[in-house]
């Protein structure tokens, strides 16, 4: 019972986190239509949140791991739901960039995937339940964008962007409670090994040293271009294309829906096969998806049945990611060394983020930045199969 409402509540934190920032897009096209902000501005603000979600999930991952893990989600909720406030007052684009762009990017890298994976491994021994239970976490987080995907349209139709952030600022001041359950005692584990003191820089060298850790760092900029791209620019994309943007919001909406499936499927799945083999399998199915949306005529259909399918391999690249950290490493440093691996992810998101709307500035259209996640995509897919996997894994800094 015990673990599974620490399976619940931590998921619920990444469900809240994860819900708002991938759907940040459904205000672009408000923001562009309202403000003077500019496609260029608005996609440099989404891609410096991303790109310091990354750069602090680590940092917050090292914090946690030895200050404790409900300081540190405490300080993460405060801070997104400053952020949020702050910028519903911009007026300029510094102001917003600022708001959203630097305080939220740094504050939700606090309450972001590394850091909670990380906090909930710390309670289970093996490989298979780590990665059993990382899809589920995904899972929960993955409902966040079914979830709050169409409240922030229906915020954002009734209210225009401003009053919506404003409320969304209230709203993560309620979920500071969430954090408590990392209050939960760690069971003593049979033949419990010391370890001995060691210095963050010295683990995240030896870390680097790591071929494998190395390629999925680099196949994992990938997923974040593709996120940021795909949940920044779907609304923009139907619109440029004739339709209506609730069509785009419906999609990722979908996509949240498929997204819970497919974790759920990747984390089973991880525990049994190779994790590498699963992720170059995503990367290559995504690449033939962004493809078909590419070439094919832009319809509701079209839309619908992209979403449906990227849903399926939206977040399920995080458990056999994580579970290749934990496999080389162990999870005495998961919050780190997996936070290392998201600044990657996020770097990825910073360029998928500015790159569509500089783009859009510049062709009026979203073609080139498709055809550039494509390309990388199958660089993705080929990367991963170099990585070593242990049969077991086994705590390396010890």
């Amino acid at each position: 019972m015990k673990t599974f409402f620490l399976v619940l509540f931590a998921g619920l934190i990444l469900c809240v986190g994860n819900g708002f920032r991938m759907s940040l897009g459904i205000y672009f096209p408000d923001l562009l239509g309202s403000t003077v902000f500019g496609a260029s501005l608005i996609g440099l603000t989404y891609g410096i949140f991303n790109l310091l979600w990354g750069s602090m999930s680590p940092i917050a991952g090292a914090f946690a791991e030895q200050k404790g893990y409900v300081k540190t989600l405490s300080v993460g909720f405060i801070g997104v739901s400053l952020s949020f406030y702050v910028s519903s007052h911009a007026i300029d684009p510094i102001h917003f960039l600022v708001g959203l762009g630097v305080i939220g990017g740094l504050s939700a890298g606090v309450i972001s995937v590394p850091v909670i994976i990380g906090g909930v491994s710390k309670y289970f021994d093996d490989d298979k339940t780590q990665s059993t239970v990382t899809g589920i976490l995904m899972s929960i987080a993955a409902s966040g964008m079914f979830i709050f995907t169409p409240i922030n349209q229906y915020l954002v139709t009734t209210f225009k962007w401003s009053l919506s952030f404003q409320i969304t600022s209230i709203f993560f001041l309620f979920m500071i409670p969430l954090s408590f359950i990392f209050f939960l005692p760690k069971s003593h584990k049979k033949n419990k090994k010391a370890f001995s003191e060691r210095k963050i820089s010295d683990v995240i060298k030896q870390a680097l040293k790591d071929k494998s850790y190395r390629f999925l760092i680099l196949g994992f900029f990938v997923c974040g271009l593709h996120v940021a791209l795909i949940s920044n620019y779907l609304p923009v994309f139907a619109k440029l294309n004739g339709l209506e943007t609730s069509i785009a919001a419906t999609g990722l909406t979908l996509v949240g829906i498929f997204n819970m499936i497919g974790t759920l499927i990747s984390g089973k799945v991880s525990g049994i096969i190779k994790k590498k083999f699963i992720l170059s399998f995503i990367y290559f199915t995504r690449s033939i998806a962004i493809f078909l949306l590419l070439v094919l005529p832009t319809t509701n259909f079209i839309i619908i049945s992209f979403s449906c399918v990227i849903g399926l391999l939206w977040l399920s690249t995080v458990p056999p990611t994580s579970g290749i950290v934990a496999n080389r490493f162990g999870t005495r440093y998961l919050s780190t060394l997996f936070g290392i691996v998201m600044v990657s992810h996020q770097m990825g998101a910073f360029v998928g983020a500015f790159v569509g709307g500089l783009v859009i500035d510049i062709y009026g259209s979203l073609d080139v930045a498709w055809i550039m996640a494509i390309v990388i995509s199958l660089f993705s897919a080929f990367i991963h199969f170099p990585i070593i996997e242990k049969e077991k894994s086994e705590e390396v800094f010890a």
